[in-house]
């Protein structure tokens, strides 16, 4: 009953490290006793076997004692190593912190916002951004934005509304924000995400109506709606159809001789393009 009362009030380690320094020590000594005890009784096969157990005892008490200690050290080493780990994973998370804070839409350094990406690159993995316990808030949403403002800065401070409509990664990115994300940085990356969504809802009406005028535009050459002149026709034909030209531009290129024909009429302007010779396109 002692025996019980010991293993459920006493703390499992320590309750082990006793069980072993008792194995290693006690327990031989005491079965050396023993041996003794038939040795002065000249029971010599009785003191063999208790001087036998005593050594395998001992020896098992050694194996034990071993295993907790080596044990003990990983535990340990892996607890340092965790400990380092966080310090060192939440330095990074700061660093970039403190490059996002600074970060401008219209200018964006392109080497800061790939170092963001790289500082910030372990916080993809989910199981290891819960290790930390809420050190790193919102890192992984703090990742999305790098990236984002990483794709902005490609565009060498040029970006436009239909490259916000083409570029596909940007726009995946920003799916990924909540419209009312709370969290760090909430008041630069809320009004990066609309100013991007908003910029590619234009990028969808420009593209559309890109398309509509490049439709009308062949329907126009088509008619001859631009003086008579249709690409293909002789550079000859074009003073007589649309009269004395305001400019004309030469360019070469490849032996290729290349010319811009500009007229105004009724306050447009008509372009026309010819190729040696050759007209190759009419433009309002």
């Amino acid at each position: 009953m002692g025996h019980i009362y010991f293993m459920q009030f006493c703390p499992r380690g320590i309750y082990m490290s006793l069980f072993a320094l008792c194995l290693l020590f006690v327990c031989p000594a005491l079965l050396l006793l023993t041996a003794c005890h038939f040795f002065r009784q000249h029971s010599y096969k009785m003191t063999v076997l208790f001087v036998v157990l005593a050594v395998a005892v001992g020896f098992i008490g050694g194996l034990k004692s071993y295993g907790e200690m080596d044990s003990r050290t990983k535990s340990n080493t892996a607890s340092t190593f965790e400990h380092d780990q966080r310090e060192k994973l939440t330095e990074r998370y700061e660093q970039a912190v403190d490059i996002l804070s600074q970060l401008n839409f219209n200018h964006p350094d392109r080497e800061k916002t790939e170092e963001a990406v790289r500082l910030l690159h372990d916080f993809q993995d989910e199981q290891m951004v819960n290790t930390l316990d809420g050190a790193c808030p919102d890192a992984r949403m703090l990742l999305a934005y790098a990236e984002a403002m990483n794709q902005v800065a490609s565009y060498r401070g040029h970006i436009t509304n239909q490259d916000v409509n083409k570029d596909r990664k940007l726009l995946s990115l920003i799916q990924d924000m909540p419209a009312d994300y709370k969290g760090r940085l909430a008041e630069k990356i809320v009004p990066f995400r609309r100013l991007i969504v908003a910029m590619n809802e234009e990028g969808e009406k420009e593209t559309r109506l890109d398309k509509e005028n490049a439709q009308k535009h062949a329907q126009n050459l088509s008619q001859g709606k631009y003086g008579g002149i249709h690409p293909g026709d002789s550079e000859d034909n074009i003073t007589a159809a649309l009269g004395k030209p305001a400019r004309v531009s030469e360019t070469s290129e490849g032996g290729q001789k290349m010319k811009q024909y500009v007229f105004n009429h009724n306050g447009r302007s008509i372009y026309v393009y010819t190729q040696d010779g050759i007209v190759t396109d009419v433009s309002m």
